[in-house]
């Protein structure tokens, strides 16, 4: 099982990380047998690879969705990948902030219309989980309604952030919650009901299923199914909803199968999709709307593979520039926040914002290098926070990150060029 720990590069000397950083003082379907001991039936696509780049060169990654049902197997056949432009955005999709003048020592990250200064007064942590945010290794949530964010935090379990993130608290729920490590989330609002929330358990091999008042989790264990017949191998990373009937479960961790569940009933629908082929370390899943597919990160490679929902296979790869190891997606509309542990060369880890309808990276986010977040080594997870409208209209990136942990947020502002 391959965790973040093995395959980051760098860790921070500092200690008491709290959770405001400190600052410089400037400053497939399955059901037959494993492939291995029998023979499968795999129906493969032919996959279109578009990849969103700063580079140049070409590469030529291979995507399997896996579909077994049967006793015969195919192969799927690989595309050469043709890299797209990086492209700086002089307008966004909501109104810019009123523009500023840098000031002297001012630190901005970002280019374009995407410029960010950090927002170090944002989401304190409460003073009785500060020693456990060292270790973090966790996930956020937006529960727009009631304007609250939601930070799963090892051996604690969320924390909540409200009144513009400037209060927060530990949310008194489920114990079981409390007991592992709320790796990855998703939330999904409801007409006339609180949201649901889902949250996956890397630690305890488990995966919660609640809404916002956080009681009486319902809890998916490992699947019955083939491939874990041998009960072994089951450490997911992340979950998405795709409504109010399912959600898709990614096992990160563990032998890198993605998976749906109904929700009522809370069960495992027994089909199966990726495996180590897919990706060595699928470690995010992030349900996309717009065309109902889902959004599956390949961490170790570097790539968002669209996985097409109706037809059952992978249609687009999204890459990243080379060497960037991918945790997760967010959606905000068109735009995707693509939060990574290390960047090109083992770099700090970075946050990049992709126009999904250009298919462009438009801007390179770098909280420790550019704005003095010191432990922010590898980015872990980030979201959108949007709060207000028009003239008051303030847009947000949140991140936590990992080894050494923490939490963080950077304010979008207009500094022209």
């Amino acid at each position: 099982m391959e965790s973040d720990k093995q395959s980051g590069n760098r860790s921070a000397a500092a200690s008491g990380a709290s959770g405001n950083f400190p600052f410089p003082s400037g400053n497939s379907v399955w059901k037959t047998p494993d492939t291995d001991s029998n023979p499968v039936l795999t129906t493969m696509i032919r996959t279109t690879i578009s990849v969103i780049a700063l580079t140049a060169a070409m590469v030529a990654p291979s995507a399997y969705a896996h579909e077994v049902a049967g006793d015969k197997s195919h192969d799927h056949e690989a595309t050469t990948a043709l890299p797209l432009a990086f492209a700086l955005e002089k307008k966004g999709p909501v109104r810019a902030p009123k523009a500023i003048k840098p000031a002297a020592g001012l630190k901005v990250t970002g280019q374009g219309f995407w410029k960010f200064v950090a927002a170090p007064e944002l989401v304190p942590v409460p003073t009785e989980a500060q020693s456990k945010v060292k270790p973090a290794h966790g996930t956020l949530i937006v529960d727009k309604e009631t304007d609250t964010v939601y930070w799963g935090l090892q051996s604690v379990g969320w924390i909540a952030f409200s009144n513009k993130l400037t209060q927060s608290w530990i949310v008194q729920g489920d114990p079981v919650m409390a007991k592992g490590n709320l790796h990855g989330a998703d939330i999904l609002p409801r007409k006339g009901k609180r949201p649901l929330i889902a949250a996956a358990d890397n630690t305890t091999g488990q995966v919660y299923l609640t809404d916002t008042s956080f009681q009486k989790a319902e809890i998916l264990r490992i699947p019955e199914g083939q491939p874990y017949a041998d009960k072994k191998g089951f450490s997911p990373t992340d979950v998405a909803f795709t409504g109010e009937n399912q959600l898709w479960v990614t096992d990160g961790y563990g032998k890198a199968w993605f998976m749906p569940a109904s929700i009522s009933p809370l069960k495992y629908e027994e089909k199966y999709f990726g495996g180590k082929k897919f990706s060595g370390t699928p470690h995010g899943i992030t349900y996309d709307p717009r065309d109902k597919s889902l959004l599956v990160s390949a961490r170790p490679e570097g790539l968002v593979k669209r996985f097409d929902l109706k037809h059952e296979h992978v249609h687009d790869i999204e890459g990243l520039p080379p060497g960037s190891i991918v945790c997760d997606i967010d959606l905000w509309g068109d735009y995707a926040l693509a939060p990574c542990l290390d960047g090109p060369g083992k770099s700090n880890g970075p946050i990049y914002i992709v126009n999904l309808k250009k298919r462009t990276v438009v801007s390179t986010l770098k909280v420790k290098d550019d704005l003095g977040y010191d432990l922010a080594l590898h980015i872990h997870d980030a979201c959108w926070y949007v709060t207000g409208k028009g003239s008051k209209q303030e847009v947000y990136v949140l991140f936590t990150n990992w080894n050494p942990g923490g939490i963080g947020a950077i304010k979008l502002v207009n500094i022209p060029d």
